[in-house]
């Protein structure tokens, strides 16, 4: 799996899996917006007791703008008209 690349970990010794780990967590048991750590980054990488929020992954805040959601919803279009196509060539 590869994240995007606007996802950094943040945090004393925080490498890809347990980002991947962290982000899959809050995504599954949050009930409330996922936007990342707000603390700044040189904070939250020097001080391993530095208080890191445990309602969020451990990622730097993230900010999504709507090119970034007609990008993903261009790629979602590309996708299903693929798998379109390749139901076509079975059933054909």
């Amino acid at each position: 799996m590869e994240l995007p690349r606007a996802l950094r970990a943040v945090g004393p010794h925080v490498g890809e899996e347990t980002l991947l780990q962290s982000v899959a967590t809050a995504l599954h048991v949050s009930t409330q917006p996922i936007t990342g750590q707000t603390g700044s980054r040189s904070a939250l990488e020097k001080n391993p007791g530095v208080f890191l929020n445990p309602d969020q992954p451990l990622v730097q805040a993230v900010s999504v703008v709507d090119e970034d959601i007609k990008r993903q919803e261009e790629r979602v279009a590309v996708a299903r008209k693929k798998l379109q196509d390749a139901l076509r060539r079975i059933v054909a």
